[in-house]
């Protein structure tokens, strides 16, 4: 089992720094018709498809037994070996030239996750873990930030719109009480990399889907942190809300998020 998770993993790196050149080029080259909008502010570009066509094609040749779940193409096959899958991460910022998105790849089985990666090709960062082995760029070990001080601290929240617009504005009026720094960069999948990557100490949002946090959340709980997530089998079907931190400031951060929504 350790060394077939480990060649899924070296697979998920391989598949993940392909689609992410593949997304780069595409929006280099950018045509009529790239971009259409699900929803208000939603929106889907052909490199989406594009880019979840390649992964779906790359895993079904290598594991044909797999299943996949991913954001564009929903879920095929009936395995308990699933890959999680969201090509594109952050789309309207891959839109705009913005560099907060990613392509996030997880891998779980046994009702646990067995290892992901998220790569964020326009900062030339591929993040990587596996389970009791720790998070990696390249050959280097990553951990979460050391910091001890809420009000030395900058937490990275979402939005969503399953939320009220209160709800989301009572958890950044908690967090400015408490002295913190907060921003919204609108990826769940970059902001996680960048927990576990110490370059911010905590990620709330109310809602994620699956494909949004697999890869991130063990990401993070192999560099040493924590996330407060529903069931993994409960996960997958419905997701829910993810809280991702450095660990020593986890209460802290829940309380400030919290406090004036009571949640």
């Amino acid at each position: 089992m350790t060394c077939a998770i480990s060649e899924r993993l070296e697979f998920a790196k391989s598949i993940a720094f392909d689609a992410g050149t593949l997304a780069i080029q595409m929006r280099n080259e950018r045509g009529y018709g790239f971009a259409s909008q699900k929803s208000h502010q939603d929106f889907v570009t052909a490199a989406d498809l594009a880019v979840e066509d390649l992964i779906r094609g790359r895993i079904l040749d290598r594991f044909p037994g797999d299943s996949i779940l991913g954001e564009e193409q929903g879920s095929t096959g009936d395995s308990n070996s699933i890959w999680i899958v969201d090509p594109i991460d952050g789309t309207t910022n891959y839109m705009h030239g913005m560099p907060e998105w990613a392509v996030s790849i997880g891998y779980c089985n046994d009702h646990s996750i067995q290892c992901g990666t998220i790569y964020a090709p326009d900062i030339s960062t591929l993040v990587s873990a596996r389970a009791g082995q720790g998070s990696h760029v390249a050959a280097n070990s990553v951990e979460v930030s050391k910091c001890e001080r809420i009000d030395n601290a900058l937490v990275l929240l979402g939005r969503s719109a399953r939320h009220g617009t209160k709800d989301h504005l009572d958890n950044i009026g908690g967090l400015i009480a408490s002295g913190v720094e907060y921003r919204r960069n609108g990826s769940a999948a970059y902001s996680l990399l960048a927990i576990a990557t110490g370059r911010a100490e905590a990620f709330y949002e109310a809602h994620l889907n699956p494909w949004d946090a697999v890869a991130g959340i063990l990401l993070v709980i192999e560099a040493a942190g924590q996330v407060d997530y529903p069931p993994l089998v409960d996960f997958l079907t419905q997701g829910g809300p993810v809280l991702a931190s450095n660990t020593i400031l986890h209460d802290d951060v829940r309380s400030a998020i919290f406090c004036a929504s009571g949640g």
